[in-house]
């Protein structure tokens, strides 16, 4: 860590200082976690192919991968069991977008952003869902961002979005060999099926929103429809089970459960287009251009939620932008997209493709 030291400015907390020098000289590189709580294994075994992949083929391919992988599921349950499904966060936050099986874009997140690791890093870190299909790195994606929960509970927090869902992760047919469970398939197909399934149930576990300072409601794709009239959007969000399929259900998720949990996971912005044609007057709501019941939401729809709960902003993953980012509604909605790859999007893409609150 001598490196890392000289590196650090004025800028650089007393108390910074103090735990890399209890750190010693024999700490990790990129992505490591030295003295983070990362201490079993396992952990180690991931994280050490997540510094340098290319020298771990033989283990990415191998049973022992598989292995650690049940092993992190079953710890990463309980902990994402045990939250309510909207997760209520404080400032200083970081927040990323899809990431879709992109290693190489969240080595990029963890070289410029937790460059000292996370347990370093003032805050929290939000994940706003899609982490699998598209790119070819899901299953190591879903590994390092385990480890990371496990690692640090309270400090990374993975939200769902519709692609942490086996009617689409389980998708082979549309997206072929870059959909997860054809990924999966490296294992043989009988051990590839359980990670498939073990990681599947993982997903049914993860919050659906998070609220920033009481202020930014972050989510997936967008806010729900209500379906009660003596609760609040928020309220109905928090009465999605614990453990949810979505798509397709469970027989213990009731109709308007699932509706929730599928608008957070699936819905998009109005176009312009829609706000004249599309969006009902009155609730704001209309159908997306998306299709398969997908819904989009307007200008209403936004103004309604945010005066409703008392936020100002609605911060959202989802669509693919070539800038990373982009603004609608007033600049009360922000949607952010955190790979470069696979969507044909630029290297600005990821540049500037994470929200610092």
């Amino acid at each position: 860590l001598t490196h890392v030291r000289s590196r650090m400015g004025r800028n650089a907390s007393i108390s910074t200082a103090r735990e890399l020098e209890a750190l010693g000289d024999g700490g990790s590189g990129s992505g490591g976690e030295a003295g983070g709580g990362v201490s079993d294994e396992v952990c180690q075994r991931v994280l050490s192919m997540f510094r340098d992949p290319h020298r771990h083929v033989d283990y990415l391919r191998g049973t022992d991968f598989a292995k650690d992988l049940l092993d992190l599921c079953a710890r990463t349950r309980p902990l994402l069991e045990c939250e309510p499904r909207v997760v209520f966060l404080q400032s200083p936050c970081y927040v990323f977008g899809d990431l879709h099986g992109n290693l190489e874009d969240l080595h990029f997140f963890s070289d410029n952003v937790w460059r000292l690791g996370m347990s370093l890093t003032a805050g929290n870190f939000l994940f706003l869902g899609d982490y699998v299909d598209r790119g070819m790195s899901g299953l190591e994606v879903v590994a390092y961002l385990m480890v990371m929960k496990i690692s640090m509970p309270n400090k990374v927090h993975l939200l769902r979005g519709n692609h942490e869902t086996r009617d689409v992760n389980g998708w082979e047919e549309h997206y072929g060999i870059r959909s997860f469970i054809s990924q999966c398939q490296r294992f043989g197909p009988e051990i590839g099926y359980r990670v498939w399934e073990e990681t599947n149930q993982v997903f049914d576990r993860l919050p659906l929103a998070a609220v920033i300072d009481q202020e930014i409601f972050c989510v997936h794709g967008g806010i729900p429809r209500s379906v009660s009239t003596n609760r609040s959007q928020i309220e109905d969000i928090l009465s999605v089970p614990a453990v949810a399929g979505i798509n397709p259900p469970y027989e213990h998720e009731r109709d308007g459960q699932q509706q929730v949990a599928s608008d957070c996971i699936w819905s998009d912005p109005a176009s312009e287009e829609q706000e004249k044609n599309g969006v009902d007057p009155e609730s704001g709501f209309g159908e997306s251009l998306r299709g398969g019941g997908a819904i989009c939401f307007g200008n209403r729809a936004v103004t309604n939620f945010l005066s409703q709960h008392g936020f100002s902003y609605i911060l959202r993953a989802h669509e693919a932008h070539a800038d990373g980012v982009a603004i609608s509604k007033g600049a009360r909605v922000f949607t952010v997209f955190s790979t470069s790859k696979d969507h044909n999007q630029g290297c600005q893409a990821m540049g500037e493709s994470y929200f610092p609150f």
